[in-house]
């Protein structure tokens, strides 16, 4: 199911439910204090260069090896096969079995990841990693760089192939329509145009008008190489938008978007909405960008 299948959103009975959900989430967000209540709220995450970071020739490597190794099981099983991604897991194996042993040259891990992720689990949010690699080689690499107890879930591709399941991830979180998707989730990455979940934004012609959910841009995770946005900005940014647009992200962003920007404890950063030039079918996108600390 995609998202421009999804259904009876326009129904009068689910709008009545909608809107109690909303005031109840909306109670409960700002009954304990002021503290910001995130459940119900999803973060799809990128995984490479964002979460993690390889060691620039071992990463080069890797890759050529994995799509070399992935076209030879194709070429084997046939296009599409589940054995082929079987087998793909199985050769996996032996490469993480070579960086477990040497983890600490080649991988690391981006700074304030842990503290930002778990901020946002202890607020009621979910952290979906999202990727086009095979599920138990992600894994393998969280738990190298002790990630995976602060990442709800991994989305990897079907059997056979290599495709990122956003639609998958959201629908399995309970989103059901564009509108709900544009109020309860943010889209984390370091590349527009590789980590936007380009199958849950809506056509540019969709009848209702329907908008796409904000995408958090931080900058490229490099090797050994500061960065100017730590990942503990994240729920910085994610609970600013959950105020200012009432426990909605996209209204959240709205308002933060007539100034050009937004100012949280540690961080600041611009807003834009974005026309990907080779995505002209699809609606703009609403960007969270230049994310840097307060001097």
């Amino acid at each position: 199911m995609t998202m421009g299948t999804f259904p009876g959103y326009a129904n009068v009975l689910g709008g009545v439910v909608s809107f109690l959900s909303d005031l109840g989430s909306f109670v409960l967000s700002f009954g304990r204090g002021g503290a910001i209540d995130l459940r119900g709220k999803v973060s799809l995450l990128d995984n490479d260069e964002l979460l993690l970071v390889w060691e620039p020739e071992l990463r080069t490597i890797r890759i050529k090896k994995e799509e070399e190794a992935w076209y030879s099981f194709e070429a084997q099983y046939g296009r599409g096969s589940p054995m082929v991604t079987d087998a793909f897991v199985a050769w996996q194996e032996k490469l993480y079995a070579y960086i477990e042993q040497e983890k600490d040259r080649f991988l690391q891990r981006r700074r304030g990841s842990i503290e930002g992720l778990e901020k946002l689990l202890r607020a009621g949010a979910r952290t979906v990693v999202v990727t086009k690699g095979a599920k138990p080689y992600t894994q393998k690499c969280f738990d190298l760089t002790g990630l995976s107890p602060f990442v709800s879930e991994i989305y990897s591709p079907p059997p056979g192939k290599r495709r990122k399941r956003f639609g998958d991830a959201v629908l399995a979180h309970g989103v059901r329509n564009p509108v709900q998707c544009a109020r309860d989730v943010v889209i984390v990455g370091h590349d527009i145009e590789k980590d936007m979940a380009w199958d849950i934004v809506p056509a540019r012609d969709n009848p209702a008008g329907d908008p796409a959910p904000v995408f958090v841009l931080f900058d490229t995770f490099k090797y050994n190489k500061p960065v100017k946005a730590p990942l503990d900005a994240l729920p910085e940014i994610i609970e600013l938008l959950a105020r200012k647009g009432k426990n909605d992200f996209l209204r959240g962003f709205r308002v933060l978007a007539l100034r050009g920007g937004g100012k949280t404890r540690n961080y600041v950063f611009s807003t834009t909405y974005f026309e990907d030039p080779k995505r002209r079918d699809k609606v703009r996108i609403p960007i969270i960008y230049d994310i840097r600390g307060r001097e």
